[in-house]
């Protein structure tokens, strides 16, 4: 009788395919939002993707978004130092093209739990590496890293105070 109790919930566990594996869940959530970020910027909205991000960011990863759109220009008009904070949270490495005109965008999983999106631009491609923190089946993104891997989160809160 004891086998019998241990191997239903085996075969109900076993039998449902709609268990994610927090890796998928992950690539989902950054897929999901590139998608959106590429429509906006192909409709003429949110060209520069922070608005996209901030909607899919933790609380920690909207308050450095909040810090960098509050003071990327000086008062002589130039930029800020803030102003670098801001590329690196860009979902577009900053290479002249935007993500309305990447030829295709691909999705993987590192050794360290980040997602790679690899943006496929007319003269090469560029990734860009983000953090997420995934509970009860949905991620959010908790930072965004440069090609120097750099934390976005951490140069926002370091020249935008």
């Amino acid at each position: 009788m004891k086998s019998v109790f241990f191997a239903i919930p085996l075969a109900i566990l076993m039998s449902n395919p709609a268990v994610a594996s927090t890796d998928s869940i992950k690539i989902q959530t950054v897929k999901n939002m590139y998608n959106t970020a590429i429509k906006k910027n192909q409709r003429g909205e949110d060209l520069d993707t922070l608005e996209t991000l901030f909607k899919y960011a933790d609380k920690g990863l909207q308050n450095a978004i909040g810090l960098t759109n509050i003071s990327k220009m000086t008062d002589d008009g130039d930029f800020s130092e803030c102003h670098s904070a801001y590329e690196s949270l860009a979902l577009s490495p900053s290479n002249g093209w935007g993500l309305d005109e990447a030829k295709s965008v691909s999705y993987k999983v590192l050794s360290n739990g980040r997602v790679r999106a690899s943006i496929k631009f007319p003269d090469g491609s560029l990734y860009k590496d983000l953090a997420l923190q995934c509970t009860s089946g949905s991620c959010k993104v908790t930072d965004s890293f440069g090609i120097d891997n750099s934390s976005g989160k951490r140069q926002a809160e370091k020249l935008c105070r």
